[in-house]
């Protein structure tokens, strides 16, 4: 079994000849198409454009996601790879460029009155169809050639710039910890995992280490969050959205009934979930609420371990009772170096999955140790890799999937895998696997119910100015006192908008409405399976694709 990546069939090197040709036929495609568009507001509206336009977008997203993936990978396994680090720069450097030539066509697009009858006829264009329609919607918020150009400048200088301060700040901050009368200073990421050790004593000191070090670090995260937030309500103002939200709806394609619907169902849930809290609270030997130290404390006992070869095997018998297909693709992720997956020195921590589109692969990057979370992780990841396999079917620009249907096919693989295990599982082994299900669910489903909360009554404070450190406490404790009610103790996480980096994503204001769409969805889907069995899976596998 293969447990490092073989990266050879993407680049031999940072040096290697195909790389450098890569980066020139990327510069050169760039070039002439940002000349040629320089005109396209004079121009007579013909498909052929259209046409020209869809392929040398599908081509140049390719190379851009080639490039930046081997980038990141190389910089996974070395996370202090000086080439690593400078390719992903020079690449986030093109996001200006990639504006000068997007924009002229999105314009260009506006200006057709009915796009069916130039798209009828064509069979790339009928291959694109939502897409250019989605495009054209985009085209309708733009605003002139130099405001667009001034934005994706100044955006590099702006709220990228706040979001890079912001993390940086949250990698260099250490915490004062005291190990038994002796202070240390310890990673925050450290401290953050703490919140799961087995000791209640551990967990309470890490919580209140964990809020004194936000004094070091509060002023200047409220600066970037204030910047960011700031800067998006005045583009969309000028764009012509309501909203962040409203113009999030758009970027996801999803309507405000959907929303509404989602967010009413996991309001609707909030008695059971602060029932189950509390209900930890006793066991855990609170009165009332739980406390937020406790929130993510494991019960029961794990008590198994798996080796290397032990969880392919698991993963690979449970997918191939699941699906022949996804059984297939599992065991091509162990057996073709598509996985890398042991931690050691210098290599980054979490787990994730890229897809190389122009090679039809992927790749794994994981962080085994055998535990049970563990398993269950890389089982989630190779689902991301299984819904890449059935998206590269299509072209580049149509396997461009949003982000509520992200986690749709890994949390089914997630929960496939849990599953299987419980099937076997004794009685304390099951109490610690549900609980611990029942743990992700609030994470999932009423912590996002709070942070959506929290960014609703931001986005509408930021209005009138930044908001003060006070301020966006407050906002968050109002937050979690909606979400988790009298299932949390007075004990709470007033700072919670300073730690979590989806509030700083310039480009994704509410990202944190993916994880309970995904987990929902995945869900349903897994319900209607185990109702129609193996015909259900064409439908999965057509969902997928």
């Amino acid at each position: 079994m293969e447990t490092r990546w073989d990266l050879s069939t993407i680049y031999n090197s940072f040096n290697s000849r195909q790389l450098q040709e890569d980066l020139d036929q990327m510069a050169s495609i760039m070039d002439t198409t940002i000349s040629l568009y320089s005109t396209l507001d004079k121009e007579a509206l013909s498909g052929e454009v259209i046409v020209h336009h869809i392929r040398i977008v599908n081509k140049l997203n390719s190379l851009i996601l080639k490039l930046m993936s081997y980038a990141r990978m190389v910089s996974s396994l070395d996370v202090e790879n000086a080439q690593a680090n400078s390719l992903k720069e020079r690449l986030d450097a093109l996001i200006p460029r990639l504006n000068e030539m997007n924009v002229p066509f999105l314009r260009y697009l506006t200006r057709i009155d009915n796009l069916e009858s130039w798209i009828q006829g064509s069979p790339l264009l009928e291959e694109h169809r939502m897409l250019l329609y989605d495009m054209q919607e985009q085209g309708r918020h733009l605003l002139s050639d130099d405001m667009e150009a001034l934005i994706a400048n100044m955006q590099q200088t702006g709220s990228y710039a706040f979001e890079e301060l912001h993390n940086r700040l949250l990698e260099t901050l250490t915490v004062d910890f005291d190990f038994n009368g002796e202070v240390r200073q310890i990673p925050f990421s450290v401290i953050r995992n703490m919140a799961y050790a087995q000791s209640q004593d551990i967990r309470k000191a890490a919580y209140k280490a964990e809020l004194r070090s936000y004094r070091k670090i509060r002023d200047a995260a409220a600066a970037c969050l204030n910047g960011i937030k700031g800067e998006a309500l005045t583009i969309c103002r000028w764009r012509g959205f309501k909203s962040p939200l409203e113009m999030t709806l758009l970027d996801n394609r999803m309507n405000r009934q959907t929303l509404d619907a989602l967010i009413q169902t996991i309001d609707a849930a909030r008695p059971k979930f602060r029932q189950y809290l509390k209900k930890k609270a006793q066991l855990l030997g609170h009165e009332g609420g739980l406390p937020f130290y406790d929130l993510y404390a494991p019960m029961g006992e794990f008590g198994c371990h798996y080796t290397n070869e032990q969880a392919r095997d698991l993963i690979l018998s449970t997918f191939t009772r699941f699906s022949t297909d996804l059984g297939d693709y599992a065991r091509k992720v162990f057996d073709n170096g598509w996985i890398d997956l042991e931690p050691r020195e210098h290599k980054a921590s979490g787990t994730y999955c890229c897809n190389i589109y122009e090679l039809g692969e992927s790749r794994i990057f994981a962080n085994f140790t055998g535990t049970f979370y563990d398993v269950t992780s890389l089982a989630h990841e190779i689902g991301h890799g299984y819904h890449y396999e059935k998206l590269n079917q299509n072209t580049m620009l149509n396997t461009d999937y949003t982000m509520p249907m992200a986690e749709m096919a890994s949390i089914l693989c997630q929960k496939l895998v849990t599953d299987r295990i419980l099937e076997d599982a004794d009685d304390k082994l099951k109490f610690a696997i549900l609980e611990n299900d029942l743990m992700n669910y609030t994470q999932m489903l009423i912590e996002i119910l709070c942070r959506h909360t929290f960014e609703n009554n931001l986005f509408e404070m930021r209005k009138n100015g930044p908001l003060t450190v006070q301020q966006l406490n407050q906002l968050m404790l109002d937050a979690q006192d909606y979400a988790y009610g009298d299932g949390m103790s007075s004990e709470r996480h007033k700072y919670m908008w300073a730690c979590k980096p989806h509030y700083y994503f310039p480009d994704f204001h509410y990202y944190n409405l993916s994880y309970p769409f995904g987990l929902l969805f995945a869900l349903g889907i897994y319900a209607l399976y185990k109702e129609d069995g193996p015909a259900f899976l064409p439908r999965y596998e057509k969902a997928l694709s």
